[in-house]
């Protein structure tokens, strides 16, 4: 229609008037008058006919804080761990920040752009050249790590961000970082949109979240997410698969976590965010909550207690969860942080580092019992993560035994669920410890040979016993055959399969034999990773 034009303009101006437009037109150009000096002169532009602004002082902070960070990745091969993945490539992005507790400069970054990593370099915004970096220490749990950079000329004029404050609903964010598809910074905006419990990707673990409506792609991760202030009130992460401008970001209750966790048996790994270790049930039902006794109170019943979990001293099956650090249990499992918010009260647990303790309210047979109880991190029954450090490994006559983890499943793409054997599938999903040391082993080839024939098919199988002794870790297992290979004449592998468990029967007096021939038919360079063979030979 001939008044489109005219319509489109109208919409073009209201768009550009409106006060969201003016205040992120504002925000930008205060950015760059801090960042920059004042312009030349009228007749000093660049090729596009824009304003050449002065650079600053060479002793002003000007540097820009978010940097492009690439990673050469070498994962190892979960089923034959002796060997490694092909080498990949990939880039994130970080932001400089000070330490409280040293006043080190150093970079803030998603544990994923480095896990793995054999090789870090990271690049200033505007600057050619890249710079070595060294991983200084990684949470995958939280997805975070930290960068150092050992050549003082990258620092020089670098100014670190500051955290700002929890961000509440509706705010607005930017997000700043290196997206796939170019070189330069990229800035992306939009609000707060959510708070609450998520699942991080990369671990698996369920901790707090933001959800943002700005765009958060690939090659974002690892970015500041800021506020109005210009301070960062979070790290982006991850984004919705099949969604349109749902991305998350690491809050700084998380990240502050992160910052001054320590595990006292390595400094570079924070101990992790510790958990109850209660199972629950919610009693959103009246006729439950009349048979329980409630009487007007809100909370969660406790159906069960890993035997693992210091809590299991304190607390039973059928108590119910009235309070918890002060702050009263609704019958969902959430308490109120706002007059509009609320989250799980397992975030109130997350908060808590190692061995400290958290005060609850309990309601038992009718009388409330208040209790201070131990909280630290749980080992999951199948560990979700393998990065980082060599998986152990020992072969046996040709049978090779790996530590079960959670990426022996990923093998099988991104169906494993569905796909992978089903027994493995529920360890993974419902599995957990009875005692502390407890990880499945897994028989994970049958390399051919004569002394394995028959036994092709009982691979990606658990372990339960060797002779009838309990398999309890991959450890304690290699020992146990170690013992058992110089008392028994055969070794019986009873591994697990629907209907009961299937036998596999080794000779021990060709055993040894037949490795040594196995392993330079397969070349393979050890009977057992570097850590078992202290123990003793196979």
């Amino acid at each position: 229609p001939a008044y489109a034009p005219m319509l489109y303009t109208w919409l073009a101006l209201a768009l550009a008037l409106s006060p969201r437009s003016l205040s992120v037109r504002r925000r930008a150009s205060a950015a760059q008058s801090r960042r920059c000096g004042p312009p030349v002169g009228a007749a000093d532009v660049d090729i596009y006919g824009r304003a050449v602004l002065a650079p600053l002082e060479a002793s002003a902070s000007t540097a820009e804080p978010v940097v492009k960070v690439y990673s050469v990745h070498c994962s190892v091969n979960v089923a034959m761990p002796w060997s490694n993945k092909p080498q990949e490539e990939s880039t994130g992005s970080g932001f400089t920040m000070r330490q409280q507790h040293d006043g080190q400069l150093v970079i803030l970054t998603n544990a994923h752009c480095v896990a793995d990593a054999t090789y870090v370099e990271v690049r200033k915004a505007g600057d050619s050249q890249k710079h070595v970096a060294q991983v200084a220490r990684i949470a995958h749990e939280c997805d975070l790590a930290t960068l150092t950079v050992s050549d003082d000329a990258f620092w020089e004029g670098v100014e670190p961000l500051e955290f700002g404050p929890m961000p509440s609903l509706q705010d607005e964010v930017s997000v700043v970082g290196y997206p796939e598809g170019g070189e330069g910074v990229s800035v992306t905006q939009g609000v707060v949109s959510r708070i609450e419990i998520q699942r991080y990707a990369h671990s698996g673990a369920n901790l707090l979240a933001v959800q943002i409506d700005a765009a958060i792609n690939p090659g974002n991760s690892g970015g500041p997410a800021l506020n109005a202030d210009g301070d960062v009130i979070g790290v982006a992460f991850q984004n919705q698969l099949d969604s349109q401008n749902i991305g998350y970001v690491i809050p700084a209750p998380i990240i502050a976590h992160y910052l001054v966790d320590d595990a006292p048996s390595d400094p570079r790994r924070p101990a992790g965010f510790p958990s109850l270790g209660i199972f629950w049930q919610a009693l959103d039902n009246p006729q439950l909550r009349a048979y329980l006794g409630m009487e007007g109170r809100t909370g969660v019943r406790i159906r069960g207690v890993a035997p693992t979990a210091p809590a299991a001293a304190l607390l039973r099956t059928g108590d119910v969860l009235v309070e918890l650090d002060g702050h009263a249990i609704a019958n969902d499992g959430s308490f109120a942080i706002g007059g509009q918010e609320r989250l799980s009260f397992a975030h109130l647990i997350h908060l808590k580092f190692a061995h400290q303790t958290i005060g609850l309210r309990v309601l038992r047979a009718g009388e409330e019992l208040e209790l201070e109880v131990p909280v630290r991190p749980l080992q999951r029954l199948i560990p979700p993560t393998a990065y980082d450090e060599p998986l152990p490994y020992f072969i046996y006559a040709g049978l090779v035994f790996v530590p079960f983890v959670e990426p022996y499943l990923h093998e099988w793409g991104d169906d494993w669920q569905q796909d992978a054997p089903h027994e493995l599938v529920q360890l993974v999903l419902s599995g957990a410890q009875s005692e502390a040391a407890e990880q499945p082993v897994l028989l994970s080839r049958v390399l051919p040979s004569p002394q394995t024939a028959g036994y092709l098919t009982l691979a990606d199988r658990r372990v339960l016993s060797v002779n009838g002794e309990r398999v309890l870790n991959l450890r304690q297992m290699h020992a146990l055959v170690q013992r058992l290979q110089a008392e028994c004449d055969h070794l019986a592998f009873e591994v697990q399969c629907v209907g009961g468990p299937a036998v596999i029967a080794i000779d021990t007096s060709t055993a040894e034999q037949e490795a040594k021939a196995i392993l330079e038919t397969y070349r393979i360079p050890a009977a057992a990773s570097p850590d078992l063979c202290g123990q003793s030979e196979i």
